[in-house]
C-alpha cells in the first residue's frame, strides 16, 4: 500500500478536474475546493519525500517497452515542488484574474489536471512514462491556449499542437532507436549506455540529436521556437504557466532527463552531441534576446524573452561542468520565480487598465506604484545584476565555461545580459519616469487575490539571491551524482 501513496499527487488533481467538471459550484465554493486541493496536494508531495521508505512503483506494464513507472529521486523532488508551489500562487492569481473572464469552470477544470500531469513527468521512472505525460500536457493545456475560442486563439492553438506533436515525433523516433539497442529505458544517473563501438557513433548521435531537438520545441530551442510568443493569446496565468513552470520547464526536465540519466555526459562527450547542442544554443540565447528587443507588446517581450533565458538553462545541461550543471538547474528555478512574477504583473496591468502595448503604460508606476515596484525588482533578478538570483546562476553558468575551457560562453552570457537590459530597462523607465498623460483615468492596485501572490513571488525572488546556499546545496549533490 505505501508505495502507492507515490502516484496520490498525480492523481489527486485529475479527482479534483472531475470534481469541477461533474459539480456546478457557485463562485465561492469552486475556488475553496481549488486553492484547498491544490495546497493539500502540495503537502501530499512533501509527505511522500519524508516518510516513504519505498521510492518506485510500476503502475502498468505491458511488454518491456511499455513500461508505465514511477520513481522519487532528488531531481524529480526539485521540479515537482517548484511546479507545486507556483501552482498555489497561480492558483490564488487565477481566481482573481479570471472573476471577470467567460468560461472560468472549463479553466479550472484543466488548470487543475494539467498540475497532475507535470508532475507525472517529475516523478517519471523512465523515458516511456515521461513521454506518455509529456503528451499529456499537449493535450491538457491545448484547451487552455484556446481559452479566448476566436480566431487568433484557436490558430495559436493550432500552431501549439503542430510543434508540439512534430516534436513528440521526433523523440518517439529517437527513443525507438535507443531502446532496439539498450532494451532499457530507465532513468539512471551518469545514463543507461556504456562504451560504445566507432562505428556506432553516428547511430547514438543521430538518436541523440532527435530526442535532443524533439523535446527541445516545448523548450523553446530555436528554430522551434515559434510556437511560444503564438500562445500568449492565452489568459495571463495560462501564459505564466506555460512560460514559467509547466510547458517550458517540462521541456527542459526532459532534456536534464535524456542526457544525464539516458545518454550520459561520457557517450555524449564521445559523439560530439554537446557541440551540436550548443550551437543551437547559443543561436536560442541570442535570437530570444535580439526578437524581445523589437517587440512592442509587453506579453510578446516577455514571451522572447523566455526563449534566451531558457537557453541559459540549456547552455547549463551541455558543457558537462558541476559548476554549469548547478547553474543550469538554478537558473531553471529562479527564472521559473522571476519570470511568473513578470507575467502576473503585465497580467494584472491588462486586467486593471485595459494596455497591452509598453508605450502605454506611461506613469504608471505612479498609480500602480506596488506593482511595477514588484516588476521592477523581477525585472533587475532577470538581467543578472548582482546580488540577485539571476547573477548567482549566471556566474555559475559563467564560470562553468571558463573551467570547461570555453570563453564563448561568458561572452554570450555578457551580451544576452545586455540585451535582456535593453528590453527590460525601458519598461521600468517609461512606468517610473514619464508623466501620467492628461486625462488618463485613475488606476487602483489589484485585488488581493491577484496581488498577494506578486508580492510573496518577488520577496522569494530576493530572498533567494540573498541566500542561495540551501538550493545551491541540493543541486551540488545531484551535480556529482550526474557528472
Amino acid at each position: 500500500m505505501p508505495n502507492i501513496l507515490i502516484v496520490a499527487p498525480i492523481l489527486f488533481p485529475f479527482i479534483l478536474s472531475a470534481l469541477l467538471f461533474l459539480n456546478d459550484w457557485e463562485e465561492k465554493t469552486r475556488n475553496r475546493w481549488i486553492l484547498w486541493g491544490i495546497i493539500l496536494n502540495f503537502f501530499i508531495l512533501i509527505f511522500n519525500f519524508s516518510v516513504l521508505e519505498v521510492n518506485r512503483i510500476h503502475i502498468l506494464k505491458f511488454n518491456e517497452f511499455v513500461d508505465i513507472y514511477f520513481k522519487i529521486d532528488m531531481i524529480g523532488i526539485v521540479f515537482s515542488l517548484l511546479v507545486s508551489f507556483l501552482w498555489i500562487l497561480t492558483a490564488f492569481y487565477s481566481i482573481g484574474y479570471m472573476a471577470h473572464e467567460r468560461k472560468p469552470n472549463r479553466f479550472f477544470i484543466f488548470f487543475t489536471a494539467t498540475l497532475g500531469v507535470t508532475i507525472g513527468i517529475a516523478l517519471a521512472g523512465n523515458l516511456v512514462t515521461l513521454y506518455l505525460f509529456y503528451e499529456l500536457l499537449t493535450l491538457f493545456t491545448f484547451p487552455l491556449v484556446i481559452h479566448a475560442g476566436n480566431e487568433t486563439a484557436l490558430k495559436a492553438g493550432y500552431k501549439y499542437l503542430i510543434y508540439s506533436f512534430t516534436g513528440a515525433t521526433l523523440s518517439l523516433f529517437g527513443m525507438f532507436m535507443i531502446y532496439s539497442q539498450t532494451q532499457n529505458l530507465d532513468f539512471m544517473p551518469g545514463g543507461i549506455l556504456n562504451v560504445i563501438n566507432e562505428n556506432e557513433i553516428f547511430y547514438y548521435f543521430t538518436a541523440y540529436a532527435l530526442t535532443f531537438c524533439g523535446f527541445g520545441v516545448k523548450a523553446g530551442l530555436v528554430p522551434f521556437h515559434s510556437w511560444l510568443p503564438s500562445a500568449m493569446i492565452a489568459p495571463t496565468p495560462v501564459s505564466a504557466l506555460l512560460h514559467a513552470v509547466a510547458v517550458v520547464k517540462s521541456g527542459i526536465f526532459a532534456l536534464v532527463r535524456i542526457t544525464y540519466y539516458i545518454f550520459g555526459p561520457a557517450l555524449i562527450l564521445m559523439i560530439k552531441g554537446n557541440h551540436f547542442a550548443l550551437a543551437l544554443i547559443l543561436i536560442t540565447i541570442l535570437t530570444g534576446s535580439f526578437l524581445a528587443i523589437h517587440q512592442t507588446n509587453l506579453k510578446k517581450r516577455l514571451a522572447y524573452s523566455t526563449i534566451s533565458q531558457l537557453g541559459y538553462i540549456m547552455l547549463g545541461l551541455v558543457v558537462f561542468n558541476p559548476n554549469s550543471f548547478t547553474g543550469g538547474m538554478l537558473h531553471m528555478i529562479f527564472h521559473a520565480l522571476i519570470k511568473i512574477t513578470l507575467f502576473f504583473c503585465v497580467g494584472a496591468i491588462m486586467h486593471i487598465t485595459g494596455k497591452t502595448e509598453i508605450h502605454e503604460i506611461q506613469g504608471l508606476g505612479k498609480q500602480l506604484p506596488k506593482l511595477m515596484w514588484c516588476f521592477s525588482l523581477s525585472a533587475v533578478a532577470l538581467i543578472g545584476i548582482p546580488p540577485t538570483s539571476g547573477f548567482v546562476s549566471k556566474w555559475y553558468l559563467a564560470t562553468g565555461g571558463l573551467q570547461s575551457g570555453s570563453f564563448i560562453i561568458p561572452v554570450v552570457l555578457l551580451l544576452s545580459a545586455l540585451l535582456t537590459a535593453g528590453y527590460l530597462l525601458p519598461i521600468i523607465t517609461i512606468a517610473f519616469f514619464k508623466p501620467i498623460p492628461n486625462g488618463e483615468p485613475v488606476y487602483q492596485e489589484p485585488l488581493p487575490f491577484m496581488l498577494i501572490p506578486i508580492m510573496i513571488l518577488t520577496g522569494i525572488v530576493l530572498l533567494i539571491g540573498l541566500f542561495p546556499n540551501p538550493i545551491i546545496n541540493v543541486l551540488e549533490t545531484i551535480a556529482n551524482t550526474v557528472i
